[in-house]
C-alpha cells in the first residue's frame, strides 16, 4: 500500500507532510492513534501544513456510515478533502462526496453482515454443544459450590465473599474471588441448561 500512496503522490503533485498508520486497528471506530494523529495535522493547517487525507483503501478511513459522515462534514467545514485510491474517490468534489458515502454504507453492511454470520454459526455451535472459547480452569466442585450457593439466594458478591471465607482457591491461585468470575460460571450453567 505504501508504493501506491507514493505513486499517487507523485502522479498528482501531492508533497507527504506526514504518515499515519493503524496497523491491527479496526476501521469500525474512528479513535485511532493514526487516524487522530492525522486529523490533528489536518486541523492545524494554519500554516497550511496538509490540504487533505489520503487513504490507500476506503476502510482504513472508516466502515461505519456515521463516523465517515461526520469526517466528510468535518473536511468540508475546514476545507482539506479525503482521497481514497481503492476507489479513486476526491471528495474536494460533490461526485466523489456522494460516492465516498454509498461506498461505505455498503462497507457498513458488510461488517453488519459478518457480525450476523458470525452470531449465527456460534449459536449454531453452542445448540450443537461445542465449548465455545477457553474451558473453565475452576474445578467441577467448586462450580457446584457456586451453583448451590447461587441456588439458595446468595448474591453474587455474597458468594465470592464466602468463597475466599472458605479458603477456596481462585482460578489464577491468587487474589480473591470476584463477583464477576461468580457469575460466568451461573452464566455458563444457565447456558447449558437452556440447550
Amino acid at each position: 500500500m505504501e508504493a501506491q500512496l507514493l505513486t499517487a503522490a507523485e502522479r498528482n503533485g501531492w508533497d507527504i507532510v506526514g504518515w499515519y498508520e493503524d496497523d491491527g486497528v479496526s476501521g469500525k471506530t474512528t479513535d485511532r492513534p493514526g487516524l487522530q494523529s492525522a486529523l490533528a495535522t489536518l486541523r492545524s493547517r494554519k500554516a497550511r501544513v496538509a490540504d487533505g487525507l489520503v487513504a490507500a483503501k476506503l476502510d482504513r478511513v472508516s466502515r461505519s456510515v456515521g463516523d465517515f459522515g461526520d469526517l466528510l462534514d468535518l473536511s468540508h467545514r475546514q476545507r482539506w478533502a479525503i482521497a481514497v485510491l481503492d476507489f479513486d474517490l476526491d471528495t474536494s468534489t460533490a461526485t466523489g462526496r456522494l460516492i465516498a458515502g454509498m461506498v461505505v454504507q455498503i462497507a457498513q453492511w458488510e461488517r453488519e453482515m459478518i457480525g450476523e454470520r458470525t452470531k449465527a454459526a456460534l449459536a449454531v455451535k453452542r445448540a450443537e454443544g461445542v465449548q465455545l472459547g477457553k474451558p473453565s480452569t475452576i474445578p467441577s466442585d467448586v462450580c457446584a459450590l457456586i451453583l448451590h450457593r447461587k441456588a439458595a439466594g446468595l448474591s453474587l458478591n455474597a458468594i465470592a465473599r464466602s468463597l475466599d471465607a472458605d479458603g477456596v482457591p481462585t482460578p489464577s491461585g491468587t487474589g480473591q474471588w470476584r463477583h464477576a468470575v461468580v457469575g460466568r460460571v451461573v452464566d455458563r450453567a444457565d447456558r447449558a441448561e437452556a440447550v
